[in-house]
C-alpha cells in the first residue's frame, strides 16, 4: 500500500507533500491555509486568500470556488463546504461552486460583543482582524462549530441557517475540533492548554 504524504502548508511558499522518500512542492509561491480532509480522501485548502481548492489523491489541485472575501478556514459537510472569512462571515459553497453568505451567522446572540483585540502603537490602533480562525463538524455532519477571534464558538445544528453561542466570548479559543468518530464530543484549544 502506498504511503500517504504529509502535507505542510506555508504562509507564502505553497504547500509541500512529504513522504519517506520525497519532498515535492505544490502550489508554489502561494499562501495556503486551512488544510482539511474530506470524506472522499481528498484535501481542501484556502489558496492565495481567495480560492477554495481541492487536492485529488494523485496530487492534482482544482479550484472549486473563488471569492472576493478574504478566506480563512473551511470544513466539508456532505457535498457542501463551509468557509470562514477574515471578517467573521460564513459562506456555504455548493458542489457547483455556487456561494451563499449564511446570514444567520451575522445574527448569533452575543455577536455585538465580539472583538479582535487591539492595542495603540505609536498612536495607531493595531491588532488582528475579527475573523473565523477554525471550523469543525461532527463526524455525522449534524453540528457545525466555528471558532471566532475573539467571539467564542458559535454552533449550528441546521447546516448554518441559525447559530447559538456555546462559551463565553472571553475564553479566547484558538482552535475548535470535533472527535473523528464520536459526534457528541468536541474540544476547544485555548491559549493555555485544553478546555
Amino acid at each position: 500500500m502506498p504511503m500517504l504524504p504529509m502535507l505542510v502548508a506555508t504562509w507564502d511558499d505553497g504547500l509541500y507533500s512529504v513522504t519517506e522518500k520525497t519532498v515535492r512542492q505544490e502550489l508554489a509561491d502561494c499562501a495556503v491555509r486551512s488544510l482539511v480532509a474530506d470524506a472522499r480522501g481528498r484535501v481542501l485548502a484556502i489558496v492565495g486568500g481567495h480560492s477554495l481548492c481541492r487536492r485529488s489523491a494523485d496530487g492534482q489541485w482544482t479550484e472549486i470556488a473563488k471569492s472576493d472575501f478574504d478566506l480563512s478556514s473551511c470544513v466539508p459537510i456532505g457535498d457542501a463546504v463551509f468557509v470562514g472569512t477574515d471578517d467573521a462571515r460564513i459562506l456555504r459553497i455548493d458542489p457547483d461552486g455556487a456561494q451563499q453568505v449564511l446570514m444567520g451567522f451575522d445574527t448569533v446572540a452575543g455577536r455585538d460583543e465580539w472583538y479582535a483585540g487591539t492595542a495603540v502603537v505609536d498612536g495607531k490602533l493595531m491588532g488582528p482582524p475579527l475573523g473565523v480562525r477554525s471550523m469543525a463538524a461532527t463526524c455525522d455532519g449534524a453540528v457545525l462549530l466555528v471558532n471566532v477571534h475573539v467571539g467564542g464558538v458559535p454552533r449550528s445544528t441546521d447546516a448554518g441557517l441559525t447559530w447559538r453561542p456555546t462559551i463565553d466570548v472571553e475564553s479566547d479559543v484558538h482552535q475548535v475540533c470535533a472527535h473523528p468518530t464520536r459526534p457528541n464530543l468536541s474540544s476547544r484549544r485555548r491559549r493555555k492548554g485544553f478546555a
